[in-house]
């Protein structure tokens, strides 16, 4: 038994049934196998939560504070180079 299958690697999984364009899965699976199919669309899942939370705090922040000023979005953009 796997990892994933145990719920091992990050909590417990639930099966899902899902549709997906058959160009999709197939470029997926030529990628990852068959059995990294699951794996690969968690992290995918993953990503995409964490993208939108991260659109979700800078909404926020501009219902609160007003549009990022110049200066803020280079700062940003130099932290985000490591600069």
């Amino acid at each position: 038994m796997s990892r994933a299958d145990t719920g091992e690697s990050h909590g417990r999984t639930v099966k899902k049934s899902v549709t997906l364009r058959e160009s999709v899965v197939e470029e997926i699976e030529a990628r990852t196998g068959a059995r990294g199919f699951s794996e690969f669309l968690n992290a995918a899942a993953e990503r995409h939560l964490a993208l939108l939370q991260a659109q979700e705090i800078v909404d926020d922040h501009v219902t609160r504070h007003g549009e990022f000023t110049p200066e803020e979005l280079a700062e940003a953009e130099a932290a985000w180079r490591g600069d």
